[in-house]
């Protein structure tokens, strides 16, 4: 008897079945969501990684992909949800939420400007790393004279700041940087530190719907530059905010400034100011001015901001410049006169080691 030979079955396709291939979009879609949620949180409260950066976004790149497959895969069940009014209601919200968090995110309105400045305030919970050198860029689009601005800072740079729930953190300084001609008069901002340009102040945390107002910060800069806000005070607000070419986030440790010179003069003043909160000493206690609203009243300035000046020869042989100490501000912000007279100052004068002005770095 002939048996009939069976052929061999063919190998299985090792292409997944429909409700395989949902499952098996639906395990990576959970595993990438669970990466971007931890290397998320991981970059809210801590300072810049390369590496997590690097990971997040690979992750990020991933998840949209799948997502595509996803969708793809439920489009018909979807569709049948939006026919529901409730579901629509809350797409059309979804819908909104999304211009209405980058308007608030890009003005700084509460709460988003909030949830962004505890970022700020967690990253400074961590030691600040004093052997890196950061890069800052400004007025990028500004036709001039190149010049970079190296700031090392000293050891007193980082120090205690404010205390948030049993919390001591960790507070760095706040700086402007900017030009006058030979007789002094002010002609240009290179760079402010972030708080200083905006008026925003980690203090608003806690002060419901108040403007902190800092006159003490950054007084000589704030007066030389001559522009008043509505409340009669020379510092910039929330309403009246200095333009993004020239703000930054304050450098947490060493940095280069590249920017650009727009005088045509051949020699100009390059000044800094710059001040860091709570670094009371035996003279400037917190009680040091009893009857001053804003010394001993709002403000945390404790020692008085510091100013450096350097004279640049623009076109001569000399490319470098050390800036100079060459006095303080007022210790509330009453005016904008440098005050010589630095009695009583100790630690401020260890905020920064050096700053030098190159010219020619390009």
């Amino acid at each position: 008897m002939n048996k009939t030979n069976k052929q061999p079955k063919s190998a299985k396709s090792a292409k997944p079945k429909p409700g395989q291939s949902r499952a098996i979009i639906s395990v990576f879609m959970l595993l990438g969501f669970a990466t971007l949620l931890v290397t998320g949180l991981l970059s809210y409260g801590m300072r810049y990684s390369s590496l997590l950066s690097a990971i997040h976004t690979i992750f990020g790149l991933t998840f949209i992909a799948f997502g595509v497959f996803h969708l793809r895969n439920n489009l018909r069940p979807i569709g049948m949800y939006l026919k529901q009014v409730v579901a629509r209601r809350w797409f059309i919200v979804g819908l909104m939420m999304v211009p209405i968090t980058i308007l608030g995110v890009m003005l700084g309105l509460p709460p988003f400007q909030t949830v962004t400045d505890l970022g700020y305030a967690l990253k400074e919970l961590r030691p600040i790393d004093r052997k890196a050198t950061q890069v800052l860029t400004t007025r990028y689009d500004v036709q001039g004279r190149a010049v970079s601005i190296e700031v090392k800072a000293g050891d007193q740079y980082a120090g205690p700041g404010a205390e948030v729930f049993g919390i001591r953190l960790t507070t760095v300084p706040q700086m402007a940087i900017w030009v006058e001609d030979v007789e002094g008069k002010y002609l240009e901002t290179l760079y402010v530190t972030k708080k200083g340009a905006t008026g925003t102040y980690f203090a608003e945390l806690f002060s419901g719907d108040e403007e902190i107002r800092r006159p003490e910060a950054l007084p000589h800069w704030s007066h030389q530059r001559g522009v008043t806000a509505p409340d009669g005070l020379y510092v910039p607000s929330k309403a009246l905010p200095l333009a993004d070419a020239v703000t930054g986030a304050t450098p947490l440790h060493n940095y280069n400034l590249n920017t650009t010179l727009k005088s045509k003069a051949d020699t100009v003043i390059v000044k800094m100011e710059v001040n860091r909160s709570f670094d009371y000493n035996a003279t400037y206690t917190k009680t040091a001015f009893p009857d001053d609203p804003v010394y001993s009243g709002s403000g945390n300035t404790a020692q008085p901001s510091l100013i450096y000046s350097g004279e640049v020869d623009l076109t001569g042989n000399n490319r470098y410049t050390i800036l100079d100490l060459v006095g303080r501000g007022h210790h509330s912000g009453q005016h904008g006169e440098i005050i010589n007279d630095l009695t009583g100052v100790t630690t401020a004068k260890q905020l920064v080691d050096r700053v030098i002005v190159d010219r020619g770095y390009l």
